[in-house]
């Protein structure tokens, strides 16, 4: 299992406020932490390398997530359309479900049903 932790762009032991970790699982990606303009930066440029043999990113153990972390999402997905490979998101919370709502992108929990 891999698990990375990053405090806005510096290796961190503890997930807090600012910081981002995620964990590797099988064919899942755990996210945890705080998905914001302050700390998605690692996850972008590592993107390739984290999303290896990955079809279902899990944000249940986010505790924010900002239209910039969204924004992530959906370019995550597209990219990954575009190369014909699935992904879904599950544990998808009231918080980011209703942001997701205001952003009128509910398209992107549609094949999530069966995982959230």
């Amino acid at each position: 299992m891999e698990k990375t932790t990053f405090d806005n762009g510096m290796i961190n032991g503890n997930v807090n406020q600012g910081t981002v970790s995620w964990e590797k699982a099988g064919n899942t990606l755990f996210l945890q932490g705080t998905l914001d303009r302050d700390s998605l930066l690692p996850l972008w440029q590592q993107k390739e390398h984290i999303l290896e043999g990955i079809d279902n990113i899990d944000v249940s153990q986010l505790s924010r997530v900002d239209s910039t972390g969204l924004a992530l999402f959906i370019q995550l997905k597209g990219e990954c359309q575009k190369r014909g490979t699935p992904l879904t998101f599950s544990g998808i919370g009231e918080r980011l479900s209703t942001l997701i709502t205001l952003y009128g992108l509910q398209a992107l929990l549609d094949d999530n049903q069966s995982k959230v």
